[in-house]
């Protein structure tokens, strides 16, 4: 999947700064409740949400999960996607709530007794808080949010080498390892090594070409612990050879076109 640069969410922070604001206004999210506006009350509070707020985020999956979850708008396996975010941040109250919703098989989420207990102990080391999320699973493939919608509070506000390889445990853990790739908005070379690559099971996040040095040392550290854990998976090796079969197959289907 190729996700949004860091520019373009620049530019939605830029958008919505009126939105992020009026979510704070009190007084206007009670009328919008009252009026019966779930769809603006949603729009205004979803990105504090995507941008890693955990209470934020677990505001969100209340509404979107609740009654009025229809009138929103939002995509069914929103709700259960906001959920998890804030689980995954911390939320001691959204852990509680997910472990509800995975010993029921609730939410679009696959019945686990021990994802659910696991999750029940609102564990507040994020080491811990893996091993829940290895053993979670969704009914709905959609409902697996992409490696990079998952922030993790407070890392990634200066992004380093802590925060990489912290960031590609969280990825693999939830299923979706992913490789950081430095470049402009794809063009149909990118897109074929976007589709070679999630034939394997790996996903590429084309990140942008603007250069930060910190990202970039996040970005080291967080590919170095991707690759190591797929290797160790499956075989040494296994990642350069893919890579270059993927790039040689790329290049020529380029080469065949002209």
């Amino acid at each position: 999947m190729v996700v949004l640069s860091k520019l373009v969410v620049g530019i939605l922070a830029g958008l919505l700064a009126c939105a992020t604001a009026t979510a704070r206004d009190d007084a206007y999210e009670a009328w919008l409740m009252r009026v019966g506006d779930y769809e603006t009350l949603y729009r205004n509070w979803w990105f504090e949400a995507v941008r890693g707020d955990a209470a934020m985020q677990e505001r969100v999956a209340d509404l979107l999960l609740g009654p009025h979850g229809r009138e929103t708008r939002a995509r069914p396996y929103e709700g259960i996607q906001f959920l998890y975010r804030a689980a995954v941040n911390g939320r001691p109250s959204a852990m509680r709530r997910l472990a509800e919703g995975l010993d029921k098989g609730k939410f679009g989420l696959r019945e686990s007794p021990d994802a659910a207990r696991c999750w029940s102990r609102a564990p507040a080391d994020f080491d811990a808080r893996l091993d829940c999320i290895r053993l979670t699973d969704f009914r709905s493939p959609r409902a697996r949010l992409a490696c990079s919608e998952l922030v993790i509070a407070p890392f990634e506000t200066r992004p380093g080498r802590r925060d990489g390889a912290a960031k590609a445990r969280l990825c693999l853990a939830h299923k979706r390892p992913t490789l950081l790739v430095f470049g402009p908005p794809p063009g149909k070379q990118a897109l074929a090594r976007v589709r070679e690559y999630k034939r394997h099971g790996i996903d590429l996040d084309i990140t942008g070409d603007v250069y930060d040095e910190d990202f970039e040392v996040f970005r080291a550290a967080f590919n170095d612990t991707i690759v190591a854990a797929i290797d160790a998976q499956r075989g040494h090796g296994y990642m350069e050879k893919l890579s270059a079969g993927i790039e040689a197959r790329v290049s020529g289907e380029a080469r065949t076109r002209k």
